[in-house]
């Protein structure tokens, strides 16, 4: 996994100056611009920044009541959470959508889901507004934020899995390909030994840390 972090300051203290670093007084905490040490604690959910259900599209994810939910708690730090799959199968057996995506779904051709292909080489700007758009909204609660920008655990663990990546060949309009070695999960898109999927992982975490200037 890879992420970003973004901090702001408790909800007592209002918003820090910056993002947070290792304290240099005492390495094994965060400290924010001012050196004051900062112990996070906070509760996690997995649709806080990407909606999840079971119809297309999802219902939206309560964002505003999740943050009432940490600041109720005195809680003050979340991840934000991706998924890298538009579509999988979850234990039940239902299929799980999940929207929206950092590439918008533009064609002409079809995905293996029957939807628009993904276009790998533009952005889906609505993505990167929402993105700042929590981190913004959490730090005027006082809440510093993660920010996930992969995730590896769904290709391995959930159902028909690569069949729902935008790395899939087949679901994709740049000719890309997640799975050379045909292993049938896109493992390789997580290992750096793809160049054209490093190309635009690098360009879609580019545009991740340009949005929240």
């Amino acid at each position: 996994m890879c992420g970003l972090t973004a901090g702001f300051a408790a909800a007592e203290a209002g918003p820090a100056a910056g993002p947070l670093q290792v304290s240099k007084e005492n390495p094994r905490y965060f400290a924010d611009a001012g050196s004051r040490i900062v112990y996070l604690t906070g509760a996690h959910t997995w649709p806080n920044l990407r909606d999840m259900g079971h119809t297309d599209p999802s219902a939206p994810f309560d964002w505003p009541g999740y943050l009432d939910f940490l600041t109720h708690r005195h809680h003050n730090f979340i991840r934000l959470w991706t998924w890298d799959l538009a579509r999988h199968v979850d234990k039940s057996g239902e299929v799980v959508c999940t929207s929206p995506s950092p590439w918008p779904r533009a064609g002409p051709l079809k995905a293996l889901d029957g939807e628009p292909r993904f276009d790998l080489s533009r952005f889906e700007q609505s993505y990167f507004d929402r993105l700042r758009e929590r981190v913004q909204s959490a730090g005027r609660r006082g809440i510093y934020v993660s920010i996930m920008l992969f995730e590896g655990w769904g290709v391995q663990f959930a159902g028909e899995a690569w069949a729902g990546h935008p790395c899939n060949a087949a679901n994709n309009a740049n000719g890309l390909d997640g799975d050379p070695d045909r292993v049938g999960k896109g493992l390789a898109v997580y290992t750096l030994g793809v160049p054209a999927v490093t190309h635009v992982q690098e360009a879609y975490e580019a545009t991740s840390v340009v949005s929240q200037q």
